[in-house]
């Protein structure tokens, strides 16, 4: 008698190839996309700028790669000028974003120069109004103002809030944007009372809107009192930027509004002689800050400036020197030689011996 093993046990059935599942991250995914745009349509096409764009953004998300960010999208904008024409679209996009990045990262004269390129551009073939084209004059009004060039920096960040504002209501999240930059720019140029009348309106509109215990509502208050702080208003100043890291220290997803109020809390501090206390915020920060952005960030060299600041006060001379000069070297490689910036930081280690 013949005995056969079932057909499952010993039948050989055909291979199935094994699906193997690449997961990559979205920086090595653009970076494979550009190299087979590049392959298969040269440098100079559409399609391949759109892949340096893309591996461009993936960059600008990380706060240590912004300069990088910066340099490759200014070569996006020379590849848009030549591929698509001086009057393109894409090369106002281009442009702004190009802007964007050289303010973010400090150089604010090349930021003018490439954001007032683009509103001209998106002006004649948007309008005024488009959102484009008003994204646009907010990132060249902030850009003017940081240059001190108050009064016309001022008037662009005006005119978007306003036109936002028709368009959108006084409380749409866009116009609050608007707004917000308006009263912070007011304040950079010594406007202080108008900067706190704004400030306090939007701290009503955003506690109305969003609640009292919103990480709008913090980011009011932090910059009411901020406003507070310039005008002599220690002690309300204090209670405000405390209430502000009661609301948000804990919070990982508010680290930089966290790291903001302990700056500001430690300046308040420093004015009112709390040199211990107003130090060990400030290291704070720029510990927190130089791990998030990198320690040549314009935010963090903020930072570094105040703390300089305070262990001069504190008889800590040489100490404030070297943190004043990592400073001046920051603002040397991107402001005007005569900016008021660079004069006052020279001084400033000229009087510490």
């Amino acid at each position: 008698m013949e005995f056969r093993r079932g057909r499952k046990q010993t039948e050989r059935t055909e291979s199935v190839p094994e699906e193997i599942v690449f997961t990559l991250g979205g920086l090595t995914g653009a970076k494979w996309h550009f190299e087979a745009m590049l392959h298969r349509y040269g440098e100079a096409h559409p399609e391949t700028i759109k892949a340096i764009q893309l591996i461009v953004n993936h960059l600008a998300h990380d706060q240590r790669r912004l300069q990088v960010a910066a340099e490759l999208q200014h070569h996006v904008v020379k590849l848009t000028h030549f591929t698509l024409g001086s009057d393109h679209p894409d090369l106002f996009t281009a442009l702004y974003v190009a802007g964007n990045l050289q303010y973010r990262v400090g150089n604010l004269e090349l930021a003018e120069a490439m954001l007032r390129d683009a509103l001209i551009g998106q002006d004649q073939r948007l309008g005024r109004d488009h959102p484009d084209t008003l994204g646009t004059a907010s990132f060249l009004g902030l850009a003017l103002v940081r240059l001190d060039r108050h009064a016309e920096g001022l008037a662009l960040l005006q005119d978007v809030s306003e036109r936002r504002a028709r368009s959108l209501g006084a409380v749409h999240e866009d116009t609050l944007v608007s707004r917000d930059l308006l009263a912070d720019a007011m304040r950079s140029a010594g406007w202080l009372e108008e900067a706190a009348e704004l400030h306090f309106e939007l701290l009503h509109d955003k506690i109305c809107r969003f609640g009292p215990d919103s990480t709008e509502a913090a980011i009011g208050r932090n910059n009411v009192g901020l406003t507070m702080f310039q005008l002599g208003h220690h002690e309300e100043a204090m209670k405000l930027f405390r209430e502000v890291l009661a609301t948000v220290a804990a919070d990982p997803s508010q680290q930089a509004l966290a790291s903001s109020a302990r700056n500001n809390l430690g300046a308040v501090l420093y004015r009112c002689g709390e040199l211990a206390e107003a130090g060990a915020l400030l290291r704070h920060s720029i510990s927190e800050n130089e791990s998030r952005l990198g320690p040549d960030h314009p935010d963090v060299i903020r930072l570094v400036d105040n703390l300089a600041q305070v262990l001069a006060m504190d008889g800590k001379r040489i100490d404030a020197a070297q943190l004043a000069r990592r400073c001046l070297a920051h603002y040397e490689r991107r402001l005007p030689q005569n900016h008021p910036k660079l004069v006052g930081l020279r001084d400033f280690i000229a009087g510490l011996f």
